[in-house]
Order: structure tokens, then C-alpha cells, then sequence
């Protein structure tokens, strides 16, 4: 074994605590997309922490350098040799509902950091960082450039990288620890669609003042909640005696005046994997779908339970499908939001790298016309890096270097900030057999994967700076 490795990670299990430490407190800052503020893009929170981790970083040696308050990112390393880069990035999103431990509490016990961010994407971001410090205090020459660069807005958007990768030189190779080990050599593309339709008077039997759930187009909703007032409130009941959701989502009612109020609870999943969530948006447009509303009203309920419903592959849409790199298209109805008269409903989707976004879009808004509009964010376009690389056989070898596991490489429906950059890869942080708690109650980070993907981050800047 490299006598330097050996010498790596003796140094990463000194730091481990003071790491923790360090962790703990940078979960405690709730940085959830908040609205804008002339200096804050993207709220106050997402400001704070990253103000928070530079200072971090500046007290620990490294140059720091904060863009417009976007993004910003630590350095170290020679001048004049090639700059190379981690990406990873502060924000978070909701917390949600159904924690048995605090969601910004940052508590360290069974072997666990507990709290929103711990996994996506502060943990990971900061043992990338602190297996930089651990390459620094080696005193040794190095040849190249490093940063840990840290944007504000991944969860919304991605502005804040993309801001900075305006103003900043880009990385000749980058890695982000914001997926799985041992190595993502392709991603879908990404796209949200919003459903949206204005209703000026309603004319049923029953009257629909609110429909909400949702937090986030890449979440899988746990709660939904609608609000139906009716002077035949009993018939309201019989159909929700009646109904029997196609999930397990779990629906409560209760009566507030002349209101009926159903509520459901389901489970949340990250977007990308919308099968392992449990929808309740899904569950309350179907039951909404069978009142009796204002039947240009419930005409939109019907077609978004007929062309969505609980569906996760978009068969009812006409998009359906998969290729032999990134597997198959996955959907996720992620919001809606009906206040009495406006209606947006946002699905978010996850399309195989060989697909024509253009096509996709132009089935999705045939399917739903003329009931809805359809709208669409800019494509998120797919990433593909040849898995025969020398960029990702680096990586498959660092990697099986440290945990003596096959560093096979894959392909992953979630996206990353390695799309940011010309060359960049997702390079963990969640192990293979460990739970995927991103965007989930009670996340969590391991603080043996942690320490693992230090020795294996340090191993890899070793690799970019000295050799």
C-alpha cells in the first residue's frame, strides 16, 4: 500500500470528530429555498450556510471566494497547473413531515448524523472537504489546482452553479458526491411540466375551495389535502366511505362548518425513484375525480387521473419507455395547487439519454389538450461519459481500492451537477446496499460511509494533484 495512504487515512480518523462536529452544526442552518432578497438569491438560509462553510474553509487554509452570493468555492493547490473540482451544494429541501428526529437538529447517535442535508448534500460535501485538508496537511508539492465548489439553488434550478460557471474557469475533470458510489457515467434528462387551468365560478352539487400537496417536483408527495364545500355533505361522505385509493395512502375527513376536509398521508421517495414513494396527490384526484363538482372541474380532475393518476412510467400520457443505457422513463406528480379558481398540477420527469425531449414534450401537451395548458421548464439534458474512459476507470479503481467491492460503473434517473461542467461524473456518497434517505423523513448519513468516502475522496485528489 502507498505509504502516503496509509498516512491519509490515519489523519481522516483523527479529523472524524471534529467533521461530525462541524456537520452537526452546518444541518442546524435550515437552507430551504426562501424568497429572494435584493442581496439573497435565493433566501437568507442559503446564504447563511454557505457564508458558513467558506468561513469554515478560509480558517482551515484554503482560499475562498464567494460569487454574488450564488455559489462560491474553497481552493488549494498550484496556480499554474489544471484546476480540477468537487461540486456540491448547501441548499436543501423541505423538511417535511413524519421525522422522529429533528429535521435541522443535527443530532449525532446510533452510529448516525440525523437531519435534513446529512445525505443531500452537506455530509458529503463535507467529507470531500475535509479529505482536501487531510491532502493539505501532507505538505506535499502539488502540481495541480483543486476546488470544492458549492452552489445555493440544486434543489430548484441549479441558478447558483450556473451562475458561477459563468464567471468562474472551469474544471478540466469534476466529480459530485450527490448520488451513489461507485460511479455514474450517465444521467437522464430532466424535465417538469405544470398543468395549469383558471376556473372564474363553479356551479356542483359540491364546491372545491383548495386542493394542495406537494412540496417540491422531486418529491414524491406524502400529503395532500382537499377542501370541499357542500350543503349534502353526507353525500360527500358516501363516496369517500366508498373509495378505496389504488395506493396505501391512508385518508382521514373531517367537517369545518359547511366544509369537508380530506386529507391523505402517504410516504415520500426522491423523484427520481417515484415507485418507491406512496403519492397522496395521486389518492385525492382520483377520490376528487368521482364528486360532484362543477363538471368543467371535474372534467380536469378526470383527465389528470386518466393520464397520470398513479402512474410512474407515463403509459397514460404516451410516453412510456426506456433504453438499454439508462433504463426506463420514470414520472413523478409532484405538486398541486388549486386555490378556489387556479389550478397547477406539476409532474416531474426522468427521460432515458436517447430520448428527443422535443417529441416528449409535444405527446405530453397533445395528451392533455384541450383540458389543460401545458407549460415546461428547459430541458435538463441527459450526461453521458463512456464508461471505458480513463476518467471513469480512475474512479472504478480508487474506488475498489479503498473497499475492495467491484467499482462497476451506472447509470442513475437523477441529476447532478456533473452536467455543469464539460467533464464531470456523480462519485457517491451513498454506498451500494445502504438505504436512499435524500428528500426522505428522518435523513440520515452514516458516519462509517462518511469516513469511507473521505479515504476514497482523499485518494482521488492525491491522484489529480501530485501524480
Amino acid at each position: 500500500m502507498n505509504t502516503d495512504y496509509e498516512l491519509i487515512d490515519q489523519k481522516i480518523e483523527g479529523l472524524k470528530d471534529e467533521m461530525l462536529e462541524l456537520l452537526s452544526d452546518w444541518i442546524k442552518i435550515p437552507s430551504v429555498l426562501d424568497e429572494a432578497e435584493p442581496e439573497y438569491p435565493y433566501g437568507k438560509k442559503a446564504f447563511d450556510a454557505l457564508d458558513f462553510i467558506l468561513k469554515k474553509g478560509r480558517e482551515m487554509g484554503f482560499k475562498a471566494k464567494n460569487v454574488d452570493n450564488q455559489a462560491g468555492h474553497l481552493e488549494y493547490g498550484n496556480g499554474d497547473g489544471e484546476l480540477y473540482a468537487v461540486l456540491g451544494h448547501v441548499d436543501v429541501v423541505p423538511a417535511g413531515t413524519g421525522w422522529t428526529h429533528g429535521p435541522f437538529d443535527g443530532e449525532i447517535s446510533e452510529g448516525f448524523v440525523w437531519g435534513r442535508g446529512t445525505s443531500d448534500d452537506k455530509g458529503p460535501t463535507l467529507a470531500a472537504l475535509y479529505a482536501l485538508k487531510v491532502i493539505k496537511e501532507l505538505d506535499l508539492p502539488p502540481k495541480n489546482r483543486l476546488r470544492i465548489i458549492m452552489g445555493t439553488n440544486e434543489e430548484n434550478g441549479s441558478k447558483g452553479i450556473k451562475h458561477y460557471m459563468t464567471k468562474e474557469e472551469k474544471p478540466v475533470e469534476a466529480v459530485t458526491p450527490d448520488a451513489e458510489f461507485p460511479v455514474i457515467f450517465a444521467e437522464k434528462g430532466i424535465i417538469n411540466y405544470q398543468f395549469n387551468k383558471t376556473f372564474s365560478t363553479q356551479n356542483g352539487e359540491a364546491i372545491c375551495t383548495s386542493l394542495t400537496g406537494g412540496f417540491a417536483s422531486n418529491m414524491v408527495p406524502s400529503h395532500a389535502a382537499i377542501a370541499i364545500k357542500t350543503e349534502n355533505q353526507e353525500a360527500v361522505r358516501s363516496i369517500f366511505h366508498r373509495f378505496n385509493p389504488k395506493n396505501n395512502t391512508v385518508l382521514s375527513l373531517k367537517t369545518e362548518d359547511e366544509t369537508v376536509v380530506i386529507e391523505a398521508e402517504g410516504s415520500s421517495a426522491h423523484g427520481s425513484t417515484p415507485e418507491k414513494g406512496i403519492n397522496a396527490i395521486s389518492a385525492l384526484i382520483d377520490l376528487g375525480s368521482q364528486m360532484p363538482f362543477d363538471p368543467v372541474f371535474k372534467a380536469a380532475l378526470i383527465k389528470l387521473n386518466e393520464k397520470i393518476g398513479y402512474e410512474t412510467n407515463g403509459k397514460s400520457l404516451g410516453v412510456a419507455g426506456r433504453d438499454e443505457t439508462s433504463g426506463p422513463l420514470t414520472l413523478n406528480l409532484g405538486m398541486i395547487d388549486f386555490d378556489g379558481q387556479n389550478l397547477q398540477t406539476t409532474i416531474n420527469i426522468r427521460y432515458p439519454i436517447f430520448y428527443s425531449d422535443e417529441m416528449l414534450t409535444n405527446q405530453i401537451t397533445q395528451a392533455m389538450t384541450p383540458v389543460l395548458k401545458t407549460q415546461n421548464t428547459p430541458p435538463t439534458k441527459p450526461l453521458f461519459v463512456s464508461p471505458d474512459s480513463d476518467f471513469i476507470q480512475t474512479l472504478s479503481s480508487i474506488y475498489e481500492d479503498v473497499t475492495g467491492e467491484p467499482g462497476t460503473p451506472f447509470s442513475i434517473g437523477g441529476g447532478t451537477y456533473a452536467r455543469k461542467v464539460p467533464l464531470g461524473v456523480a462519485y457517491g456518497a451513498v454506498f451500494p446496499g445502504e438505504p436512499s434517505v435524500a428528500h426522505q423523513p428522518d435523513e440520515r448519513v452514516a458516519i462509517e460511509s462518511l469516513v469511507k468516502t473521505m479515504k476514497i475522496y482523499a485518494r482521488l485528489y492525491y491522484h489529480w494533484l501530485f501524480q
